[in-house]
């Protein structure tokens, strides 16, 4: 029923579909913009559907076979009737892949748990087994989207920020046609007034915006004709939407337009479909935990879910 498939980089063959709705970072075109496409994709093929049931694309990082290279999380993605004979098939021949690539080490970084909990929990008990190392384990905050509104789920002091934008008149859109140069410096600016690194190149942001504007999406909370703060959203599938790069100017810190922001990103949600809002993970320029930060989530109404990033040495 099932064919373990790998495609390699610059080769004609056709990639199939996956079965259901997947993870954007998971997808073909996605995957091709990462390190000039120069990627090796494993799939289960379901000969019954001449469908993908499960996928997982590699990359090679100097000594590391990596899943991703530029993306938030690539690693094993499968749907949840996947025969676990299957599972185990498509990593065995992933472990065989990076042995016949001559790499030491294979490093999975995985998608949120909240983003497919049953997946999650079989990947983990699989890698396990198979003495895979957690090597990094961050604290992720989502918003579940439910008929309620956000504000009835804050905690009264970002209640009271979200009344003090309102009162000032600010405005929170969904900023359809964004002026790409203006979106990628007012996120520069943004980090340059904190003293923190950009985490992406701000040319591949541009070509990221340009290049898939149906997934990465702006939101901005304008004060007039001034900009308070935006943010870049990525559709990340059909019902969850990630609150990628959120950047405020520092002038306007006193009112907090991050709640605002936060609360039109939950509003689009609602009228989108979209059953889920991750708000990403809560670290410092180091990649340490931020206390305050994850505070602030928690207060937005936001629940904690694991990341994870495994490895294994061959």
């Amino acid at each position: 029923m099932y064919q373990i498939q790998t495609h390699y980089p610059g080769r004609v063959r056709s990639i199939p579909a996956f079965s259901e709705p997947g993870f954007f970072f998971n997808e073909e075109a996605q995957l091709r913009q990462q390190d000039s496409g120069s990627f090796h994709l494993l799939t289960a093929l379901n000969t019954h559907t001449a469908q993908a049931d499960a996928r997982c694309a590699v990359f090679v990082d100097n000594e590391l076979a990596i899943s991703p290279k530029l993306a938030p999380f690539g690693s094993v993605e499968f749907v949840s009737a996947l025969p676990e004979t299957t599972l185990i098939d498509l990593i065995d021949t992933l472990e065989n892949e990076v042995g016949r690539m001559g790499l030491p080490v294979l490093r999975l970084t995985n998608y949120p748990h909240c983003y497919a909990p049953q997946q999650s929990d079989r990947l983990q008990r699989e890698l396990l087994r198979r003495a895979y190392r957690k090597v990094d384990e961050l604290t992720n905050f989502h918003i579940a989207i439910t008929p309620e509104p956000l504000p009835a789920r804050m905690h009264l002091s970002e209640r009271r920020r979200l009344a003090k934008c309102l009162k000032a008149g600010f405005k929170v859109s969904h900023w359809t046609d964004a002026p790409i140069e203006t979106v990628v410096q007012f996120i520069q600016r943004s980090r340059q007034q904190l003293d923190y690194p950009l985490t992406i190149a701000p040319e591949r942001l541009a070509y990221l915006l340009l290049n898939f504007p149906d997934q990465y999406q702006v939101f901005v909370v304008r004060d007039g004709a001034s900009i308070a703060a935006l943010t870049v959203a990525v559709r990340v599938r059909h019902d969850i939407l990630y609150n990628f790069l959120p950047a405020d100017d520092l002038a306007y810190r006193s009112y907090s337009p991050a709640v605002l922001l936060t609360q039109g990103l939950y509003s689009y949600c609602q009228q989108a479909g979209i059953t889920l809002l991750d708000l990403g993970v809560s670290v410092d320029e180091q990649r340490q935990p931020k206390p305050s930060l994850m505070q602030f989530k928690r207060n937005l109404g936001a629940q904690e879910s694991p990341k994870t990033v495994w490895e294994k040495r061959f």
